[in-house]
């Protein structure tokens, strides 16, 4: 009988071991699945990118820009001049356009 105690005790820490490996597999698993999940979420526009960062980024956005009617897109400003900047120069509400550029 002691000679099943002694083997009993190791195989139960064996399975001890084992679920700690496996929470620590999870920890890492979960980890990655939030770091993946941040690098797919929706590139953030601010007041201080410039337009042609913008455009850069994600090229659809000319046709929100234009909706704003900022129609000079292969003007050189573009990669100087910010958003605010193109927002004040064309009358244009920057958060309204910050919104519409982050939304989709």
């Amino acid at each position: 009988m002691e000679k099943e105690k002694i083997t009993k005790q190791p195989a139960s820490k064996s399975v001890a071991a084992k679920k700690t490996s496996v929470k620590k597999t999870t920890a890492k698993q979960e980890t990655a699945k939030e770091t993946s999940k941040k690098s797919t979420r929706k590139q953030i526009f601010t007041k201080d990118m410039t337009l042609g960062e913008v455009l850069m980024k994600k090229p659809e956005a000319q046709a929100i820009l234009f909706g704003f009617g900022m129609h000079c897109f292969g003007c050189p400003v573009t990669q100087f001049e910010t958003l605010e900047e193109a927002a004040m120069m064309h009358d244009v509400d920057l958060k309204l356009l910050l919104k519409k550029l982050n939304e989709n």
